[in-house]
């Protein structure tokens, strides 16, 4: 199970690994300033994954709202497909669901099953959120992705500002979307720049390091008004993959900032990897240091460890362009990878690297898998060496499990990852929950570690049970 947060909007991918259901889970926040806020939830359901019965699909939706331990607001809905015809290709199709709600903290629950599979599994996910527009500030909703959009007088879930809005329900673009449409709203800008007066919008798409891509950005003068809907696109045809940010800014008559929001989406448009190298002008008469590798099953050896370090971009190569490129291009993508990071001594920097490559391997290893394949093996190379690390292989009704600590990963501090071992027969620990953002986040972590003997058949059970013996909690709040 895939998991990604962001700080405006949840978007979660969800499949369940004993059938084959797939669907994407969709959180938006906006504000009615007369009435009280609200949230949009959006399933969207790959409808070639589920099971058909005359010709229809159906799933059993549940939605659980809590605000601490207490259910708020629930929905349990049965989702229907459209109908199948004779010869036709299954389609993916929405629910939606909307919740008005206070300004507070909540956390959601979804899960869902399908209705024509006998025995199916039920896929859970369950995420925290918070709420808050203050009625008196500049404020801007979460970004929406958009299918399609288009004025209406009709009234329902997908409707509004007087748009029917369709949600475009991922934050993943393959390389066949050329258009990238949202649809977001400003709440309050009169209050700041006076009724009917003119204000400053500013919509870019950004990397992971802020910076604007190309011409990725527009400027947009918008009317002030109790709540301002901005609604447009940008061609994306010649954005090459990578992760980045759909960002959206307020600012006043001297272009300073009042108020922004972001959203980070995934593009999948593999760049040629001869676009990928530096100039080759910068080398002319210098051998690369990776021209003195010419095996080129070492060099793809070489390039795959090199994966927990990569940038989305970086990855996105490794992953799906070097088994079918030529060793010279392999060789200058490395050489390439590590310029990046070290201009003044790359290979100094690649030594340095290998070194910890070695090291998990022979730490983490299997007899199926090389160590930087492994989780543990991957957060050690992409955050390097924990601060603190708890080692419980046997402990009562729990699985072998390590609890790594870091003081800083970045701006972060206080980081965690959970790692446990279900097979038992192997030394291939596997991520069970960390806090770092952008990593598997599970709020069930303890149940989960403690079903080696205890089923997890309570869907509000989140910790272990406290006469079980486990100190899981206690060395995850206060490691050793």
């Amino acid at each position: 199970m895939r998991i990604f947060l962001f700080l405006c909007s949840i978007v979660v991918s969800l499949s369940s690994f004993g059938q084959n259901l797939e669907a994407y889970f969709n959180l938006t926040r906006f504000n009615i300033p007369s009435d009280k806020p609200f949230v949009d939830v959006f399933i969207s359901f790959n409808g070639r994954t589920l099971a058909y019965e005359e010709g229809k699909a159906n799933v059993e939706s549940t939605i659980l709202i809590r605000s601490g331990d207490h259910i708020i607001d629930f929905r349990k809905t049965k989702v229907e497909s459209p109908i199948l015809g004779l010869d036709s290709i299954p389609v993916d199709f929405v629910d939606a669901q909307r919740f008005s709600l206070k300004n507070g903290k909540y956390s959601i629950e979804v899960l869902l099953r399908d209705l024509n599979l006998a025995n199916s599994d039920t896929i859970k996910i369950s995420y925290p959120f918070e709420i808050y527009f203050s009625g008196f500030q500049v404020e801007i909703s979460d970004i929406e992705l958009v299918d399609r959009m288009e004025k209406s007088n009709e009234q329902n879930l997908f409707t509004k500002s007087g748009y029917q809005v369709i949600p475009f329900v991922s934050d993943y673009y393959h390389s066949f979307y050329n258009e990238l449409t949202f649809y977001s709203e400003v709440y309050n800008s009169e209050k700041r720049f006076g009724k009917n007066e003119k204000y400053l919008v500013v919509a870019q798409i950004t990397n992971t390091g802020g910076d604007v891509i190309g011409n990725y950005r527009k400027m947009l003068r918008i009317e002030a008004a109790e709540v301002s809907v901005i609604f447009n696109k940008f061609d994306i045809s010649e954005l090459y993959s990578g992760t980045y940010q759909l960002e959206i800014e307020v600012r006043d008559k001297e272009n300073k900032l009042v108020k922004s929001n972001s959203f980070q989406f995934f593009r999948n448009n593999p760049m040629p990897l001869s676009e990928f190298s530096v100039s080759d002008s910068l080398f002319e008469g210098e051998v690369l240091f990776t021209q003195m590798i010419p095996d080129r099953e070492v060099l793809l050896e070489y390039i795959r460890s090199m994966w927990p370090l990569g940038e989305s971009l970086e990855r996105n190569i490794i992953d799906h362009q070097i088994n079918s490129s030529t060793t010279e291009e392999l060789q200058q993508f490395m050489y390439t990878f590590w310029y990046k990071r070290d201009p003044e001594n790359p290979q100094e920097a690649w030594d340095k690297y290998y070194d910890v490559v070695k090291m998990v391997n022979q730490l983490y290893g299997t007899q199926i898998r090389k160590g930087y394949e492994t989780d543990r093996g991957r957060i050690t190379l992409q955050y390097g060496k924990p601060n603190k690390l708890v080692d419980v292989p046997s402990e009562p009704s729990s699985y072998p499990y390590q609890i790594w600590q870091y003081y800083h990963i970045d701006r972060y501090t206080n980081i965690r990852f959970v790692f446990y071992n279900r097979d038992l027969s192997t030394n291939d620990y596997v991520l069970l929950h960390s806090d770092m953002r952008g990593e598997v986040y599970n709020r069930r972590w303890e149940a989960e570690l403690h079903s080696r003997t205890t089923p997890m058949n309570n869907i509000d059970e989140n910790n272990a049970d406290p006469h079980m013996g486990g100190r899981a909690t206690d060395y995850y709040d206060n490691p050793r």
